[in-house]
């Protein structure tokens, strides 16, 4: 058994998964291994790493399945103590896997570790906090939370410390805490499981922590719509939000939520629009109907 395993799921960025590995086969401790989980791709993803770098493994899925189907296909070829699950659009700086395998090491009841996600020019992105709530998320589709503390609240990790849920973009989890918590939840397409699986290693007695001195780079949602597009897509995220927030709290907070981020979407797109032309608009309101119009989960249903 090595210390950690470096899973990298992949749909559709062969370049960029490339250059993640590389990153990370250059700085990543002596008793590791890195697995990269291709998501059927069909733009040569899995012969471009088998070529290029022939001591990364590949997990091929013959189809699309999403972010959680392929995490867990990956997870499932790994023999470390210790998992990192890493976006290919996320690169760690010097000194960061290290550092993840020595705060496992430091607690023994550290299930969950997450790093400290930057973007490229230093500034700190959403790296995890408390559990989400209602007003968190209305801030998260109004757009408020750029203006507030909504979205910052916990999310930066000047300083190590204990969170509710850390950013699945680089989440290390414990072998012992995915045997009991895991695998991923693939109800969840491509957001959300993060949050899920660590409230369930929370329930099964675990820690969970920022790691402040654990910095990666991270791209910013490139991972979900090609290489080049650095933000989170609204279409995805609000209706994830929002069927987890069902599933977390019940089906009557679910008939109030919805009307709710609904309207505050649409908010959101008159105060562009008052702006002057908007290049976002026909993604806001695409995102908007999303919201209203998604269908919840089989879990969501049950609440």
């Amino acid at each position: 058994m090595v210390d950690l395993s470096i899973v990298i799921p992949t749909y559709q960025t062969a370049g960029m998964t490339l250059g993640t590995c590389r990153a990370v086969l250059a700085s990543m401790p002596d008793s590791a291994e890195v697995i990269v989980a291709d998501d059927g791709s069909t733009d040569a993803t899995a012969e471009t790493i088998t070529r290029e770098l022939p001591s990364v493994r590949v997990v091929r899925l013959p189809t699309n399945r999403g972010f959680a189907p392929a995490a867990n296909a990956g997870i499932r070829a790994t023999t470390g103590r210790i998992v990192l699950l890493l976006n290919s659009d996320a690169v760690p700086k010097g000194g960061a896997l290290r550092a993840i395998v020595d705060a496992f090491d430091a607690d023994p009841k550290l299930g969950v570790a997450g790093a400290t996600l930057l973007n490229q020019d230093g500034s700190p992105q959403w790296s995890g906090g408390p559990t989400p709530t209602l007003a968190w998320m209305i801030g998260v589709v109004s757009g408020a939370g750029r203006f507030t503390r909504l979205l910052r609240t916990g999310s930066s990790a000047s300083r190590s410390r204990p969170v509710d849920w850390v950013s699945g973009a680089a989440m290390a989890i414990r072998r012992e805490t995915w045997d009991a918590a895991g695998p991923l939840d693939e109800n969840f397409r491509f957001y959300c499981q993060d949050i899920e699986i660590c409230e369930r290693a929370r329930a099964a007695g675990w820690n969970v922590r920022l790691v402040s001195h654990a910095e990666v780079i991270h791209g910013m949602g490139v991972t979900l719509v090609g290489e080049g597009e650095l933000r989170h897509d609204p279409v995805r995220l609000w209706p994830d939000l929002l069927d987890w927030g069902t599933r977390r709290y019940g089906a009557s907070w679910g008939a109030i939520a919805r009307p709710v981020l609904v309207a505050a979407a649409w908010a959101r797109i008159g105060a562009r629009a008052l702006k002057g032309r908007d290049p976002e608009a026909g993604n806001l309101v695409r995102a908007a109907r999303a919201l209203a119009t998604s269908s919840p989960s089989d879990e969501a249903r049950k609440r």
